[in-house]
């Protein structure tokens, strides 16, 4: 593959990381015939100085934010960014941490080489994490396939052309998940097998709450997928309880198969069914509307409402 590539990494109190991916990054992906690397380092806020070690040909952009956002708020920030202001023929997202592994960056790069206009997203085959988390994963996949009716099964760590990086950056839905957001633009994307590596320095900075944050903004970026099915599932609920209750009548008032006192009980179940449902509906009908009220935000129009200053090195 020939062009320039973008390195798009997004830190967080994490300069010993950031420092030695740079160091293992301008070793592993030594430049091709025709094939150029930046970085674009994406301070997301951080309350401690974001300093680089010097990587000789490698030239490092740091682009400060004006407050921490988080990590996929940050993201679209640095697409919108790369899309306006460093001409590129590919852009690289990964993390700072050594999770997302630099050896899998090469082959991420050379997979988008021989797919031509897709996005290439790296998904997991092996994990580092406990079992706790592989179990609340897999519920949250699971979850996800029957709200939205969609497979996920990858995260942040991909390769896109900057031919589709110009109409990702339109789309609202990647601030809140960019693979959910991706996956709903409906651009061309395949994924590669790859192993997920070991944190380079600390530990991670997201907790179960930022984890439960995370799915669920995946799982919004679908709400009026969602919407939708809440609706027709409390209508069936409805029309299920409401036929319950006629053949419940209709069978004390016409025959003598009525057990005393079942049939009143089980009315009053379904009546508290019908209601219950009734409210699930309203529920569905002002979240839908709720949403499609909130002001949408464009990364590509409004991104330098938390964008500050800029500096290079190498």
């Amino acid at each position: 593959m020939t062009g320039h590539t973008i390195i798009l990494i997004p830190v967080y109190n994490d300069s010993v990381s950031a420092n030695r991916l740079l160091v293992e990054l301008s070793k592993a992906l030594t430049p091709a015939t025709g094939q150029t690397f930046s970085v674009l380092l994406l301070n997301d806020g951080s309350a401690e100085p974001l300093q680089t070690v010097s990587i000789p040909g490698l030239q490092v952009r740091i682009l400060h934010l004006l407050r921490n956002i988080g990590h996929q708020k940050a993201i679209a920030i640095g697409l919108a960014y790369i899309r306006e202001k460093m001409p590129c023929d590919h852009v690289l997202i990964m993390d700072s941490d050594g999770e997302d592994r630099p050896e899998d960056a090469g082959l991420l790069l050379n997979t988008v080489a021989s797919h031509p206009g897709k996005i290439i997203f790296a998904r997991r085959r092996s994990r580092q994490e406990s079992r706790k988390f592989r179990i609340f994963y897999t519920i949250y996949k699971f979850v996800f396939r029957v709200l939205t009716g969609k497979r996920i099964s990858f995260g942040n760590f991909l390769v896109m052309p900057s031919s589709l990086l110009g109409k990702l950056v339109y789309y609202s839905e990647i601030w809140n998940h960019l693979a959910g957001g991706i996956i709903k633009s409906g651009l061309p994307y395949q994924s590669v097998d790859t192993h997920r590596g070991k944190r380079y320095d600390g530990h991670s900075k997201m907790g179960f709450h930022g984890l439960l944050l995370h799915g669920l903004g995946a799982i919004a970026v679908f709400i009026e997928v969602i919407a939708s099915r809440l609706l027709i599932f409390s209508l069936l609920l409805i029309g299920i309880s409401l036929l319950l209750i006629v053949l419940l009548l209709v069978i004390k008032s016409f025959t003598t198969r009525a057990i005393p006192g079942w049939t009143s009980t089980v009315t009053s179940a379904m009546l508290i069914i019908l209601l219950q449902s009734f409210l699930l509906s309203l529920f569905t009908i002002f979240l839908f509307l709720s949403s499609q009220s909130q002001r949408k935000f464009i990364p590509a129009k409004h991104y330098t409402d938390y964008t500050g200053e800029t500096e290079i090195t190498g």
